[in-house]
């Protein structure tokens, strides 16, 4: 081809190339417009994720039904979150209306969707709060409810399929316990039980535990022998008033029950409990996913038998669903290391294929076999610093799994690994452990004032304040938000106290730049726990929640202090 020819190849593909490239950029901010139309609001009534597992459950199955969608078609969303879960229904609506009106003052909602009880009660009693706007309830928790003022979207469980999985999985069961609370919803859950329990007279023998104090269940429910079951609904107080999560109360259960746990509730089958007939947190995400993408959302589906395969095989379950599906199975070897052993026989067959071939070669040329072992030679060294890569690649990624990206500190996996080590040497050595659990007051005025860059400056200044002015043998992480907990061993709760209120001092004497030049000075609140001194009942979680009651308690009682638990 001629000179000129191949210059006109050229010009002419660096004109396509700049159409499109220009197309590109014009259409763009159009489909960014269009997506961007669309505002709705999402109010969820447990809190967090880190505070509720059903929340985490949710926010995995929303998450994953909106990943499978195109995002240009997705609207603008806001989320709040009631904490119902940690502080109960009255004190987590009690600030929220003034909140809401102050905040999107000048949003002009399209949708507002609420999630669970809680928010949606909150919202119907509102009908002034944002009006006008459509309204969506999901899994609103009252029987035969219709709202006036938009759709309602619940979540029916099915007590006769829930009670039946009981006698037909374990038909050795004779006698199933339910445990509840006395709270308006769950008295409603017992009374659906108590209906669906009439189909089972004469076969099954049931108790109903509802008026317990944490320590009187968990002793009778060490003492159930064989024949019996547990039923349990989601509890989140006893009769004295205290309150726990579920998912806290049911993994205590799961380590001193000799009997099958059933429920109804997803976001407590943790590894032990057995499930059965339960309302899937993660469809009911999807469905609120359908209702962002203005579909219909398949209510009915959401219910489904859901199973804990190692509690299935410890119990010696039988006649389990077709269509049940399984949690925390285990792979087999040869799934969990499919790519490898193809790998490995992959590699076996050409070094056999290769041998064959030196062998053969062997007769006639010499020099060939030199040259084919010399480059064996070298395909071994590669592999050795290919592993050696890998080895190094493993653990920067183990070091980055559990270091918070922002403040470079441990984070909640690295955090919670280490207490259960410190609390075995505690165990081991008779030594006191002690744990701080710290978080900024009013951190969320600092990002709504100051901007977000400003909050994380304070976050990062915080976590370098908290490590730096701690020992070399203690140890400080990021928790999640702006908690941080602090773990010394070897350290009675009075050392640990007046450490605390150096740190509080501390704090309260940093001041951070704003993104709007405003000085910004900080407060914390810490608890603080400290281990058994026998170490016997003490666990991670236990350590933890202790130290959250006493944050909790110094919250209420005004900030900027310490207090023990």
């Amino acid at each position: 081809m001629p000179p000129w020819d191949y210059r006109f190849v050229a010009l002419s593909l660096r004109r396509f190339w700049r159409g499109m490239l220009l197309c590109a950029v014009l259409v763009a901010p159009a489909q960014a417009a269009l997506a961007a139309e669309r505002k709705v609001l999402i109010l969820y009534s447990l809190g967090s994720d880190a505070s509720s597992a059903w929340q985490t459950l949710l926010r995995k199955g929303m998450s994953a039904e909106l990943a499978r969608q195109d995002v240009t078609t997705l609207p603008n969303v806001f989320e709040e979150r009631f904490d119902a879960v940690r502080i109960g229904d009255i004190a987590a609506v009690a600030a929220m209306e003034p909140y809401l009106r102050s905040k999107y003052a000048g949003v002009k909602f399209d949708a507002i969707i609420t999630e669970n009880y809680t928010a949606a009660r909150f919202l119907s009693e509102r009908p002034d709060l944002f009006p006008g706007v459509p309204r969506h309830y999901v899994n609103h928790s009252r029987l035969a409810w219709a709202p006036a003022d938009g759709i309602a979207y619940q979540i029916e469980a099915d007590y006769a399929l829930t009670i039946g999985i009981i006698p037909r999985v374990a038909p050795n069961v004779k006698r199933v316990v339910v445990i509840g609370d006395s709270t308006e919803r769950i008295q409603e859950s017992v009374r659906a039980v108590r209906t669906a329990a009439r189909a089972h007279e004469g076969k099954l023998a049931f108790e109903y535990w509802e008026h317990q104090s944490y320590d009187e269940m968990y002793r009778a429910v060490a003492q159930l022998d064989e024949g019996s079951a547990i039923f349990l609904l989601p509890t989140y107080h006893d009769r004295t008033g205290e309150r726990r999560r579920p998912v806290d109360t049911v993994r205590k259960l799961v380590s001193i029950a000799r009997v099958p746990i059933f429920t109804n509730w997803e976001a407590i089958v943790v590894p032990g409990v057995v499930g059965g007939y339960v309302v899937s947190a993660e469809r009911i995400g999807g469905a609120i996913a359908d209702i962002l993408l203005q579909r219909q959302p398949d209510i009915a589906g959401i219910p489904g038998y859901i199973f804990d395969y190692g509690a299935v095989q410890r119990y010696h379950l039988q006649n389990i669903p077709p269509a049940a599906q399984y949690l925390n199975r285990p792979q087999s070897v040869l799934q969990q290391y499919l790519w490898q052993i193809v790998a490995g026989l992959t590699l076996i067959v050409l070094e056999g294929i290769l041998i064959s071939a030196l062998v053969v070669s062997l007769r006639s040329r010499r020099q060939t076999l030199c040259a084919l072992n010399e480059e064996r030679d070298q395909l071994e060294a590669r592999v050795t610093q290919r592993t050696l890569e890998l080895m190094v690649a493993n653990t920067k990624l183990e070091q980055q799994a559990t270091t918070d990206p922002l403040t470079g500190i441990g984070n909640r996996r690295r955090m919670t690994e280490q207490i259960n080590k410190e609390l075995e040497r505690s165990r081991r050595f008779k030594h006191p452990l002690s744990l701080l659990m710290a978080d900024i007051d009013h951190f969320k005025h600092v990002n709504d004032i100051h901007g977000h860059e400003a909050g994380d400056r304070t976050l990062v200044m915080v976590a370098h304040a908290l490590a730096s002015g701690m020992r070399s043998i203690d140890m400080a992480s990021r928790f999640g938000g702006e908690e941080f907990v602090l773990l010394m061993p070897e350290t009675e709760i009075d050392v640990a106290r007046a450490a605390a209120e150096r740190l509080r001092t501390d704090i309260a004497a940093l001041r951070i730049q704003g993104d709007n030049g405003d000085e910004i000075q900080l407060t914390i609140s810490i608890g603080v726990s400290c281990s058994d001194p026998t170490g016997a009942m003490d666990s991670a979680s236990s350590l933890i929640s202790r130290a959250d009651k006493a944050l909790y308690q110094a919250k209420h009682q005004g900030r900027d202090r310490v207090i023990c638990y």
